[in-house]
């Protein structure tokens, strides 16, 4: 592992940067790229490839065999720990919020690839940093290694400023602008620690918070924080929430771009760039590169969802029919 990633494993690095046209970009004159973290690897892709990247290499140098990790039950993160510890020989454990269904697809994912997934009451999870339960299950491994929820901690702000550093030696002009989604925000932080940054970096917040900026930046010790704008309008009620306004973007931009998107973070955050673009927040002229971060995996989660919805609604219907 200490090649990461192995030449003989099909990872595309550097990520393309592909510039997308729409009729918007036209009519106001803008200039959009979009940095295809999402193509890097099927497992392994966007964000999740750069936090995990010099966690996975410092469990190395550590000689810990084992990944501890957490997550929801649809977690982009668990699915690509899963996955990064299938390629690199790693064993991996997930400490679950909630119940465990074994036909849900991140979560089936996880165990095909070898990963053991613990349960946890959502209230032991809500505190987990201070739960006896918790505790007790890392206790259990001798020869572990722990990353947190999300994957931030100092050896993903490393990873994520590699990203940086590509997109400049790709671009010939620095963007005026750097957009992408943010969950813990690690990701923005780690663009905003570059040491060569140029650009504004919009942060498009998935959560309902009022937070998230003063959190990007206390990750970083505030550095470049005049950089840094944190968008909570497009949130859509919050974490992994949706509508159908929100679904009908993302089918009319797939099939304009070729572009997948996530409902959770990418399908959000370019929602609200393309409507900023629309009015007028961006000057003529103005270039802007937006970081795709991956989590497609997202949209099997969301189908699955979907679908249960609608047997739920149909067993009611015919309960109601009945009666």
């Amino acid at each position: 592992m200490s090649n990461f990633p192995n030449d003989m494993l099909p990872f595309i690095l550097p990520s393309p940067i592909q510039e997308i046209n729409l009729d918007v970009l036209s009519i106001k004159e803008i200039r959009l790229f979009i940095k295809r973290e999402d193509l890097i690897h099927p497992w392994l892709s966007g964000n999740k490839y750069r936090k995990l990247k010099y966690n996975l290499l410092e469990a190395e140098s550590l000689k810990n065999d084992t990944i501890i990790t957490f997550g929801g039950v649809f977690s982009n993160h668990l699915f690509a720990t899963a996955g990064a510890c299938s390629l690199y020989g790693l064993k991996s454990t997930g400490i679950v919020r909630g119940e465990i269904d074994l036909e849900n697809p991140t979560l089936k994912f996880c165990i095909s690839k070898g990963m053991e997934l613990i349960p946890i009451p959502r209230s032991e999870y809500r505190n987990k940093n201070d739960s006896a339960v918790v505790k007790d299950i890392i206790q259990d491994y001798d020869n572990a290694y722990l990353i947190p929820e999300g994957g931030t901690n100092k050896f993903a702000i490393t990873g994520v400023t590699e990203l940086m550093t590509e997109l400049h030696q790709q671009m010939s002009n620095h963007p005026d602008f750097i957009v992408l989604p943010s969950g813990t925000g690690g990701t923005t932080a780690g663009l905003l620690a570059s040491e060569n940054l140029k650009s504004h970096i919009i942060s498009f917040s998935s959560l309902k918070t009022d937070h998230l900026q003063t959190e990007i930046l206390s990750l970083i010790g505030s550095k470049n924080a005049s950089a840094l704008s944190v968008n909570s309008d497009y949130h859509f009620g919050g974490y992994a929430r949706w509508n159908h306004k929100l679904l009908n973007f993302i089918s009319d931009f797939e099939k304009k771009t070729g572009i997948h998107l996530d409902h959770v973070y990418n399908g959000k955050a370019l929602f609200g760039l393309i409507d900023l673009i629309g009015k007028d927040y961006f000057a003529k002229g103005a270039t802007i590169c937006y970081i795709h971060t991956g989590g497609i995996q997202g949209k099997d989660a969301l189908n699955y969802m979907m679908l249960k919805q609608n047997k739920k609604k149909a067993l009611d219907n015919q309960e109601l029919r009945l009666k």
